[in-house]
């Protein structure tokens, strides 16, 4: 994919800046200032050019604004979004290595209050990424494409190394494998 403005990226803090967004999708411009070692202005001002040229797009999560490159899709977007928050992501690892799970289940593996998995079930199914299903044994949750949550989840692994993204990963890759 082309760039709109390829010549932005001849300053040297924006280039790292830009490159910081792509290996850690959605990140805070905190997150990225304190990645990169950067002052607060600096991080903003960087933002702002990178954004208002076309070649980061930003979104906003609650109270901090996500960062993303032009490039990757609404669908990928929403579900790096839903990988950002640690519990979330624990969620979508559940259901995507163990199948369509009950509410019950849920909060069972998670070892999380009812009000969380609540929570955290609701953004998903607004997002699409989870979908409720009634059963005989009454209602259930998958998620709405496996293969994607996977793949992304595989893709930004490197930089997840140790944290919980990593764990869901070995997780998930040894309940496929079994």
């Amino acid at each position: 994919m082309s760039l709109p403005h390829p010549e932005i990226l001849d300053q040297r803090t924006r280039r790292r800046i830009f490159e910081t967004v792509g290996s850690q999708p959605g990140a805070s411009a905190r997150d990225i200032q304190r990645a990169l070692g950067l002052g607060w202005g600096e991080t903003a001002y960087h933002l702002d050019r990178l954004t208002r040229n076309g070649l980061l797009r930003r979104e906003r999560l609650g109270r901090r604004d996500a960062y993303f490159q032009v490039q990757v899709d609404w669908e990928d977007r929403k579900i790096l979004l839903a990988l950002r928050s640690p519990t979330a992501a624990r969620l979508l690892g559940t259901l995507g290595s163990q199948g369509d799970l009950s509410f019950a289940e849920l909060e069972q593996r998670l070892r999380v209050t009812k009000s969380t998995v609540s929570y955290h079930l609701s953004h998903l199914i607004r997002s699409g990424l989870v979908v409720p299903v009634m059963s005989p044994q009454g209602r259930r949750f998958h998620l709405s494409d496996p293969s994607r949550v996977l793949s992304l989840m595989g893709r930004y692994r490197a930089g997840a190394r140790g944290t919980w993204l990593d764990q869901i990963l070995e997780t998930w890759g040894t309940l496929l494998s079994e």
